[in-house]
């Protein structure tokens, strides 16, 4: 084990010593933060067939805001509170949802334990008429044809809110990224490109009209060629506080840093998901939460079988604590 990683096991397990009285207790916060915030692409219907898996998982993170990816269309704001509120946190179920409403069959939830309104500058995100000429001429009679059109008609998979927690409120980005791809000039990793350039677009004209103290955006940037598509959303290092940071995490064996578990694939396990933030955010601490890189103690305390998370999604949830600034 690096020495990294000896010091995020020490971490996680100091933070865990605070639950060792007690099974399935949530994990508990770094020393000095005032904000969880959990990013978790649920693959679709699943996180509604398998969620007595998700309430428990959700129930051992236990957030102030999740950021749900790759949610079904079709699905609504009552049907998440409907699973949510059986979160058992110790704490009324407070949760306030806005369900996003651009992208074809994949959108982004927003629970926010605390105030939130959507943005309209994410309530639909068109493709660019040029990239849209370019794929019906690159698909035109070809069988995927249809679900290029539906995917273009649909929109960019993102979505916005303006939360308030406590006193403090910051704009909250939601995104799923175009997958796959094997190539650097692949139209796949060409579209994530234009979907990260108007994404970053659509935030600076909400940020530019509200007064914040934080943003945050996170999601599945199925990064499958490397962290490019980030760059555009991230920014100009040397702008200031408009530049988002990547709140890096790992296992809590310190090692692996995959968020999609691509055993069984012919694809290598890769981090795809990540949380962006801006300097109005101190990072205290970041985990990829997966029960099975875990010891048998910590898991124990959480309630958590090793395999817990496999027959939910082949994401893992990336959580980190905050400090507000």
């Amino acid at each position: 084990m690096t020495r990294n990683g000896i010091r995020l096991s020490l971490c996680l397990a100091l933070m865990l010593h605070a639950s060792a009285a007690f099974a399935a207790r949530p994990l508990p916060r770094a020393t000095g933060s005032d904000l969880r915030v959990v990013v978790w692409n649920v693959s679709r219907h699943r996180f509604f067939e398998h969620q007595k898996g998700y309430i428990k998982a959700l129930s051992a993170v236990d957030a102030d805001v999740l950021i749900l990816d790759e949610m079904p269309a079709e699905r609504n704001i009552d049907d998440v509170r409907a699973v949510l509120a059986q979160i058992d946190s110790g704490r009324e179920p407070d949760w306030q949802i806005a369900y996003g409403s651009s992208g074809d069959n994949q959108r982004t939830v927003f629970a926010v334990r605390g105030q939130l309104q959507p943005l309209t500058e994410f309530a639909f995100l068109p493709y660019p008429e040029s990239f849209r000429t370019q794929m019906r001429e690159l698909f035109s009679d070809s069988p995927e044809q249809l679900g290029m059109e539906q995917k273009l008609d649909g929109g960019i998979a993102s979505f916005g809110v303006e939360a308030r927690i406590g006193q403090r409120s910051a704009l909250l980005v939601g995104v799923d990224l175009t997958c796959c791809g094997d190539s650097d000039d692949a139209w796949e990793e060409q579209a994530r490109l234009v979907e990260a350039r108007e994404i970053r677009a659509a935030l600076d004209q909400a940020w530019s009209t509200r007064q914040v103290d934080a943003v945050i955006v996170a999601g599945d940037f199925n990064a499958v060629r490397g962290r490019k598509p980030l760059l555009p959303i991230q920014g100009d290092p040397a702008s200031g506080d408009s530049y988002l940071r990547v709140a890096e995490a790992a296992h809590a064996n310190g090692t692996d840093r995959w968020t999609w578990d691509g055993r069984g694939t012919p694809f290598p396990s890769r981090p795809l998901d990540f949380i962006l933030h801006n300097d109005g955010l101190q990072l205290r601490f970041a985990l990829v939460f997966d029960p099975e890189t875990m010891g048998p103690r910590e898991r124990k305390r959480l309630g958590l079988r090793r395999e817990a998370l496999i027959p939910l999604s082949a994401h893992r949830p990336v959580m980190a604590d905050f400090a507000w600034r």
